[in-house]
Parts: C-alpha cells; sequence; structure tokens
C-alpha cells in the first residue's frame, strides 16, 4: 500500500508542475528574427561518473546551450533616432609580436608553444610541469660554441630567459643526467 500511496503522490506532483507553467514555451534560434532577440551561447559544465577499464572514472563534458536575449522595442510613436555621424578615426599601428617561447617539460619530452619565431630577442619560458627537475639549453646546429641555456628548474615551476637568436634551426634539449637519452629533446626554427 505504501508504494501505491507513494506513486500516487509522484503522479500529482508532476500534474502540478506541469499546470504551473503558464509562461510560453522557450525559443529555438529559427524563431529569432519573430521575437526580435539576440542569440548567446552558453555552455554548462556537466560531470559524469563512468565506468571505463572497470574503474570508476570523472568526465567532464561542456554542453552548449543558446539562451534569447530580447531587445529593447522601441516605442512606435517615436521618431527613429538619426544614425550618427561617421567620424574617421585613424587606424592604429599594428603591434609587433611578442618574440616569445613557452616550453613545457614534463618526463621525458618537450611540447612547444610554435614551432618557429622570429630571428632577434626571444623571450623563453620553461615550464616544468612534471615531476622531476628540467634544464632547457639551446644551440643552433653546426655550431660547437657553448649553448643558451635556462638553469634547472624545478617540479611546477618555471623560469624565464632572454636570448638574442641568429636564424637558423636549434637544437633543444636537457642535459641532465640520461635525459637526453630518454627523448627529452625537439627542434625550433628561428627565421
Amino acid at each position: 500500500m505504501r508504494r501505491g500511496a507513494a506513486v500516487a503522490i509522484v503522479a500529482l506532483a508532476l500534474s502540478a508542475i506541469a499546470s504551473l507553467s503558464t509562461g510560453p514555451a522557450p525559443l529555438r534560434p529559427a524563431d529569432a528574427a519573430a521575437s526580435e532577440c539576440t542569440w548567446k551561447r552558453h555552455s554548462k559544465r556537466v560531470v559524469k561518473r563512468v565506468r571505463r577499464h572497470g574503474k570508476l572514472r570523472r568526465v567532464v563534458r561542456w554542453r552548449p546551450r543558446w539562451v534569447c536575449v530580447p531587445q529593447a522595442a522601441a516605442p512606435s510613436n517615436a521618431p527613429a533616432p538619426a544614425p550618427p555621424a561617421p567620424t574617421p578615426t585613424p587606424e592604429p599601428e599594428p603591434e609587433p609580436e611578442a618574440n616569445r617561447l613557452a616550453v613545457k617539460s614534463a618526463e621525458y619530452f618537450y611540447v612547444l608553444s610554435r614551432p618557429k619565431v622570429l630571428t632577434g630577442e626571444v623571450t623563453i619560458e620553461l615550464n616544468n610541469q612534471g615531476e622531476d627537475p628540467h634544464n632547457l639549453n639551446l644551440r643552433l646546429e653546426g655550431d660547437e660554441g657553448a649553448p643558451y641555456e635556462i638553469p634547472e628548474t624545478q617540479s611546477l615551476q618555471r623560469s624565464v630567459a632572454t636570448f638574442d637568436l641568429p636564424a637558423g634551426k636549434y637544437r633543444l634539449w636537457c642535459s641532465l643526467p640520461e635525459h637526453e637519452e630518454q627523448g627529452m629533446y625537439t627542434t625550433l626554427l628561428v627565421e
């Protein structure tokens, strides 16, 4: 008898909720022209727990949704405002792109923010995301001189250095014991 009463209560609650919704149905993007609204895209974070390979895992997804933002309607008897006179505005000077390179390091690889940079003064940021300390050495291929160096950076720390790099192909590597042998090297093109 308890189960039957619970089902009846749930059914009654659902019918009450359905009768309370007196507002218009939500608009869809296809109805935008008729309702004079601006559509804004919003995202909602959705977290689900899923069983994968026998383990319970958290999966985070972003679910997009569109929201109609009504535009203010002008009164029908008011005259339309005159458009403002166009004023010539000078074109802003394009700012020179900052010659920066971000290098993410972990066990045992580097990830560059871009494959090439411009010749001249280059600011390099070593961001160590690994568990071990890492450093960064740069040397122009074919050059036997001392390499440019960013010193040893501890785990979850970052180091920044600026170098004046001439054009060419550079080899980047970690000089700590056995890191280069494990594959911790890459190349950078300076043009």
